[in-house]
């Protein structure tokens, strides 16, 4: 029997001692969970919504064929609701996201004020954004029913005005879902209130040095130190406006009423994959679509951020 060269014991848990201490190990250690997840969540769900949208897939079929571009083409050429549907996505994103900042940044600047008990108006103000959001559009729209809500209520007993349908009515009936939309506008008032707090108190009193007022002092000093947080609240307003489902389904239904008012984007995609229709390829190729449109939108803010974000010496 040949003579085998044994293994010193030492130099294999050197070895293995090395593997631990690499920076690949302690970085799998740290993050692997994180990674299984994101592929498991993220990735996957994505290259799956890339492939059916290429496909005539249904829900209980099982049988599906390739179709290429078919579902994209049907989209643009005969979904009737493809157009009304971004618009009102559009209309509601603006609409929404433009009181939420006002608001919110209203409320920041309150907030930063020298008042007795902030902390409790923080908390009070913070509030809403933890209820449930279908919970919350559920009061609202028993708050804004025409004809047994509180608010005709009180227009008519008090001042004689006989109220609007609200979301009963296709002419009120986004408008009435922007209203119900703002009032959870926690987290941009906290991202406006750490902004604020970090303006340094010397650019004040170089304005007041200067005979400048608390218009001058907002204008010059306020806006420009917390317009890269501004930026920020503008992406997330835009994202969740754009995004939003649970006000115009819970409004609206899948069919968008009344005739159609109410239907966003995100209501159509759920519409085409989960009622009676089933097709969750169509449903794939329309997410893709706004998708893109989202992206694109996206970029278009981050081009437009330079003519009023204030860069950092």
């Amino acid at each position: 029997m040949e003579n085998e060269k044994s293994i010193p014991a030492g130099k294999g848990k050197n070895a293995k001692r090395k593997i631990r201490n690499s920076p690949v190990f302690m970085f799998l250690c740290f993050c692997g969970l994180t990674i299984i997840g994101y592929l498991i969540f993220y990735v996957y769900p994505v290259g799956r919504t890339v492939f059916l949208s290429f496909t005539n897939k249904r829900i209980g079929i099982d049988e599906y064929d390739i179709v290429g571009f078919k579902n994209y083409i049907t989209i643009f050429r005969y979904e009737v609701n493809f157009g009304r549907a971004i618009l009102q996505s559009f209309i509601y994103a603006i609409g929404s996201g433009a009181i939420t900042l006002v608001l919110s940044l209203i409320a920041a600047l309150f907030l930063n004020s020298n008042v007795r008990g902030v902390g409790v108006f923080r908390v009070i103000l913070f509030l809403p954004f933890v209820i449930p959001a279908f919970a919350a559009a559920a009061i609202f729209k028993g708050l804004f029913d025409p004809n047994s809500g509180i608010i005709n209520t009180v227009l008519y007993n008090a001042f004689g005005i006989r109220g609007p349908g609200w979301f009963k009515s296709e002419n009120t009936a986004l408008f009435t879902m922007i209203l119900m939309s703002v009032w959870g506008f926690g987290v941009q008032m906290l991202i406006f209130l750490a902004a604020l707090q970090n303006v340094p108190a010397e650019l004040y009193e170089a304005v007041e040095l200067d005979g400048g007022g608390k218009t001058s002092k907002f204008i010059h000093v306020t806006l420009p130190s917390i317009s890269p947080m501004l930026f920020l609240n503008i992406i997330l307003v835009t994202i969740n406006g754009m995004k939003s489902f649970n006000a115009g389904f819970l409004i609206g239904g899948n069919t968008g009423d009344p005739n159609y008012s109410t239907l966003l984007y995100p209501v159509l995609i759920y519409s085409e994959a989960f009622t009676n229709k089933m097709r969750v390829g169509y449903a794939s190729a329309l997410a893709l679509i706004y998708f893109v449109i989202l992206l694109v939108l996206t970029a278009g803010q981050f081009a437009l951020s330079k003519f009023y974000v204030r860069k950092e010496d």
